[in-house]
C-alpha cells in the first residue's frame, strides 16, 4: 500500500517544464464588446449586489482573446491540451509548427473579479502521450498578465 502511495505521489508531483519563450509568441487581441444582458426577471438569493449589476448591466467592456503562435515543436505533429482553473473539460487538439491556438479568455473584469477562469495551462503532449512542456497563463486580481510566471503587462 505504501509503495502505491509513493508511486502516485512521485507521478503527481513531477514538475512539467515551461515551454521556452523563443518557441512561441503570444499576441493579444484586445477588443471592446457589449456584455450580453442577463435576465432581469430572475432572482438569485446568493448573489451579491455587484454580481447582480454585472449580470444585468449593459455597457461596453474590455474583452481579451490570445493568439498563441507555435514557432518550434519537439515533434513534427503534437497534441495540445488546454485546461482552465475552473472545472471545465480540457480542450484537446492536434497542432503543428506555425499553428495558432486561439484562447478566448473573455471579459477582463470577470477574470480580475474571479468570476470566470483566470488561469490557463497549455500542455504539449508527445505521440507517446507524455507531457513535454507547458505554457502557463494567468491574470492577477490587479489585472497583471503573466506568461510562465513572467509579467507581460497589465489590463
Amino acid at each position: 500500500m505504501l509503495a502505491i502511495i509513493f508511486i502516485l505521489s512521485v507521478i503527481l508531483l513531477q514538475d512539467i517544464p515551461y515551454k521556452p519563450k523563443e518557441e512561441f509568441e503570444i499576441k493579444l487581441d484586445y477588443q471592446f464588446k457589449q456584455r450580453p444582458l442577463g435576465d432581469h426577471n430572475s432572482v438569485n438569493l446568493d448573489e451579491t449586489r455587484g454580481e447582480y449589476q454585472r449580470r444585468t448591466g449593459g455597457g461596453v467592456l474590455p474583452y481579451l482573446i490570445l493568439n498563441i503562435k507555435l514557432l518550434k515543436l519537439s515533434e513534427e505533429k503534437m497534441r495540445v491540451r488546454i485546461s482552465k482553473n475552473i472545472n471545465d473539460r480540457p480542450i484537446n487538439k492536434k497542432v503543428d509548427i506555425n499553428s495558432v491556438i486561439e484562447l478566448d479568455l473573455g471579459f477582463t473584469d470577470d477574470m480580475k473579479d474571479r468570476v470566470k477562469a483566470h488561469e490557463y495551462t497549455v500542455s504539449f503532449i508527445s505521440s507517446d502521450k507524455k507531457t513535454l512542456n507547458q505554457i502557463f497563463i494567468s491574470i492577477g486580481e490587479d489585472g497583471s498578465f503573466f506568461v510562465n510566471g513572467e509579467k507581460r503587462g497589465k489590463f
